[in-house]
């Protein structure tokens, strides 16, 4: 090319004396001159002699001729050098030849297309890369990117996105996946896409971490997929940049704005890292990352805070797999290559590293003394993130409790089918697993540890439901005979209290007597509380009637430093329970809370009602609770509360945090017998030195139109004042019961009330005095509970025999379907064992009174 610098005169005339000289011509005409300028001057010195005037003729046409020769010399000199640029530049390659050339003999692989994607021109290197690759195939024309790395794990996306950009008018950058050329090797490129002016697209392949010599691109590419994830972070919370590594788990193309790192992770990870601002050293998080496809991952951030103001974080994550990637990024990794191109090996490593049970690999054969070499994320998360590598495998578990960890590995180290149990090492709570061993290679072992916590509460409650249904069977079975011996004790005293009336030397005597059958007998109902076999009669009640009854007594067991306080809700519903039964549960409640309230000098006690749905009897932790409306009644004192190890053995009889004689421990499982034999729940909601709140749950009731006149009959009943009892009179009661002793009282009780009563042993021989009676009876009283037939099948036996007659059943225990019995039969009702000589006669009054109406 032409040299267009500026010049100066005496340059140029130099620049043309070094031409003029360089050339042949030049040199000739040199010469010629000098040989005329000779000639010239032989013919002055010839002719000085002669006539001076030739003589300059001569002279003067030597000169001409020499200044002709000189000019046509130059001037062909010139015409000849025009003639050769002429030439020259006619022969000469153009720029874009020139260009061509150039990108031609470019190290990095090129092609050009256009937008469509078909394939123009490549430079050599581009043509060599295919011919490595197999991308000519049979096919004679270039190949495009995307068909390059189609047996490589595919680049269509990529050139998809890039192809998007250059339409648009953006030059775009991403990173391909390697591309495996056989024995060329594996090569990864980062693919450039530029549009151009004339419609094309331009396509570089520039080798990853091959431009710089000094190994700063290799350390840039590794940082970018490196086996964890690095980001930077800001203090609220922004995540500004990230490599490869994280995009990939998170399913971001490059380019494609980063989330905060709130919506990175779930719950409050994002705020506990956050939080490790302003710490000294590297702080650790467990966390889960929200992972592509929704997956959610286990995680552990490691973060350095850099000082100074905008202070800034730098952030490591790894997952918790073998893998080095979040267990759910892992398996779908995996999940998406073809079975040939996934290793059996790596395929177990992620089927145990996704276990939901712990797997641990050993550095030993002894579990005693071997240390941790590698653990799944299951047992990092259930150890509370204890189990690490380098940690000693016995470190892990709790051995306070008196056992070795000889003895507890011994059996499953035997090859038992019984494995090892025990207990691990955490701080917020203990964690029952079961250990199994199993040999590894290279002399080691791999333990499974298997989470039994809730399978050992399980066997806790059964273990305890067992207690409780034995101490209710022994309380039903001991009742019967129990209370038959309490009434004739009782009988009897009552009757000597007839003869010995007050001011006797021997009524006081007596009348201890009496109070300790009926300090026995409230015993005795506890227990038939607490084992769910009391008796119970199902009525329609109204809560608000039924607080207002029992709050004059609650007034009288309240002590004066304690306000009672009673809240009614608005639109309750009506419930179906044992009013007399109902009644001593909320009495119950209220006595403890007045216990619990004494030795903080008073307090207030509320009694509470509301109307809520089943959802908020399930929130409170009650299992399938029926649909529909629930009556809440909650007790609340502002006691000293209890700790949580007393709240979780309240319920269970003779427990009591009294002081000895003060308290039998059955209050509180009276309460909840009862409320479980009603159809509710009990909870109870305690924090110590701020009191506690029990709360009965029972389902609400649509009475039928029966009820309905019930309710209406005994709001009226309210206002009748009863007159005096008169209890003698006159009918004819048939006296069944199988204990002596009580048949034979209360046989000589009713006599003297002027009845005529017929007496039978059991329910056989008062089948047979029905069968042979012909006068009738209009009473009968029966036990419930008798050997051979019983009271209820007596009754279902003979009743087209008893015609009208009215049916007492006496009984201190009751099955619970003679409940339900007693509940639907309206002309049958229940006098409990044991009972006072009053309450017999004033019982037999109301019934002929009834059969008299």
């Amino acid at each position: 090319m032409a040299d267009t610098s500026p010049t100066t005169p005496q340059a140029d005339a130099e620049t043309g004396r070094k031409r003029f000289w360089s050339k042949p011509a030049g040199r000739v005409a040199f010469w010629v001159c000098g040989g005329i300028a000779v000639a010239a001057a032989a013919v002055a010195l010839i002719g000085a002699g002669q006539d001076s005037g030739h003589g300059l003729v001569y002279l003067f046409g030597l000169a001409v001729i020499a200044v002709l020769i000189l000019f046509a010399i130059a001037a062909g000199e010139a015409a000849g050098q025009t003639m050769r640029r002429q030439v020259a530049r006619n022969t000469a390659p153009s720029t874009s030849e020139l260009g061509y050339a150039a990108m031609d003999g470019f190290p990095d692989p090129v092609l050009i297309s256009d937008q469509r994607g078909a394939a123009r021109w490549a430079n050599a290197a581009y043509r060599e890369l295919a011919r490595q690759a197999g991308g000519f195939g049979q096919s004679f024309g270039l190949p495009t990117v995307d068909r390059l790395w189609a047996g490589s794990g595919g680049g269509d996306g990529t050139v998809y996105r890039l192809a998007r950009s250059a339409a648009q008018g953006e030059a775009a950058r991403e990173l391909l996946p390697p591309l495996d050329l056989g024995e060329h090797g594996v090569r990864r490129f980062h693919l450039e896409a530029a549009p151009q002016s004339n419609g094309l697209v331009l396509w570089r392949l520039a080798p990853a971490g091959d431009r710089d010599g000094d190994g700063a691109g290799v350390l840039s590419d590794w940082s970018q997929h490196s086996p964890v994830a690095l980001f930077s972070l800001r203090p609220n919370g922004d995540v500004p940049m990230a490599n490869a590594t994280l995009r990939d788990w998170l399913g971001l193309g490059e380019g494609v704005a980063l989330p905060p790192l709130k919506d990175m992770l779930t719950g409050d990870g994002a705020r506990r890292v956050l939080q490790t601002r302003g710490g000294e050293g590297v702080a650790r998080i467990d966390a889960r990352l929200k992972a592509r496809d929704g997956i959610e991952s286990p995680v552990a951030i490691a973060v350095e805070w850099a000082p100074g103001e905008p202070a800034a974080g730098r952030a490591v994550m790894y997952g918790l797999s073998v893998t080095g990637a979040p267990p759910g990024v892992s398996q779908a990794m995996a999940d998406g290559a073809s079975a040939e191109a996934r290793p059996t090996g790596r395929t177990l490593d992620d089927m145990f590293g996704n276990a939901p049970f712990g797997v641990v690999r050993l550095d030993g054969a002894d579990p005693e003394t071997a240390m941790i070499e590698d653990v799944n994320p299951a047992l990092v998360q259930l150890s509370g993130g204890k189990a690490l590598p380098g940690i000693k495998f016995c470190d892990l578990f709790n051995w306070e409790d008196g056992r070795s960890p000889t003895d507890a590995f011994a059996a499953a180290m035997a090859g038992s089918s019984d494995p090892a149990e025990a207990r691990l090492n955490r701080d917020d709570k203990g964690v029952y697993v079961h250990l199994a061993f199993a040999p590894a290679r290279g002399g080691k072992r791999v333990a499974y540890v298997i989470d039994v916590t809730a399978w050992k509460e399980l066997e806790r409650q059964f273990s305890q439901a067992n207690k409780m249904q034995a101490v209710g069977q022994l309380a039903g079975g001991v009742a019967h005979d129990f209370n038959n011996l309490l009434t004739a004790v009782r009988l009897n005293c009552d009757e000597l209290l007839n003869r010995h009336p007050v001011g006797d030397p021997d009524y006081s005597e007596l009348q201890s007597i009496n109070q300790t059958v009926a300090r026995a007998a409230g015993l005795v109902r506890k227990l038939l509380a607490f084992s769910r076999k009391q008796t119970f009669r199902m009525e329609t009640l109204e809560i608000g009637d039924l607080l207002s009854d029992v709050s004059v007594l609650l007034r009288q067991i309240v002590e004066e430093t304690v306000r009672l306080d009673i809240k009614h809700g608005r639109d309750l519903p009506l419930i179906k329970a044992d009013k007399g039964q109902l009644e001593t549960a909320i009495i119950n409640l209220a006595a403890n809370a007045r216990d619990a309230m004494r030795d903080n000098g008073g307090g207030s006690l509320i009694v509470k009602t509301s109307r809520i749905d089943a959802d908020a009897v399930r929130s409170a932790g009650a299992p399938n609770p029926r649909e529909g409306d629930w009556l809440a009644i909650a007790v609340t004192d502002e006691g000293h509360g209890m700790d949580k190890e007393t709240m979780e053995k309240i319920f269970e009889p003779f427990f009591t945090t009294k002081e000895a004689g003060k308290g039998t421990g059955l209050g509180l499982a009276t309460v909840y017998g009862i409320v479980k034999q009603s159809g509710g729940f009990l909870f109870a909601d305690s924090e110590v030195g701020k009191g506690t709140t029990f709360t009965i749950y029972l389902p609400g009731h649509e009475p039928t139109e029966e009820e309905t006149s019930e309710l209406e009959q005994a709001e009226v009943a309210k206002t009748v004042e009863k007159a005096p009892a008169d209890l003698s009179g006159r009918g004819r009661i048939l006296l069944v019961e199988d204990e002596d002793a009580v048949r034979q009282i209360a046989a000589k009780t009713l006599v003297k009330r002027g009845y005529d009563v017929v007496e039978a042993c059991d329910g056989e021989e008062a089948y047979e005095i029905l069968e042979d009676d012909e006068e009738g009876f209009d009473l009968m009283i029966s036990d419930v509970v008798m050997p051979g037939l019983d009271g209820p099948g007596l009754l279902k036996k003979a009743r087209d025999m008893l015609g009208d007659t009215r049916v007492v059943f006496i009984s201190g225990y009751a099955a619970e379907q003679f409940s339900e019995t007693l509940s639907q039969e309206q002309d049958v009702s229940f006098l409990p064992k044991p009972f006072t000589l009053t309450q017999l006669a004033e019982k037999v009054k109301e019934e002929l009174g009834q059969r008299s109406e």
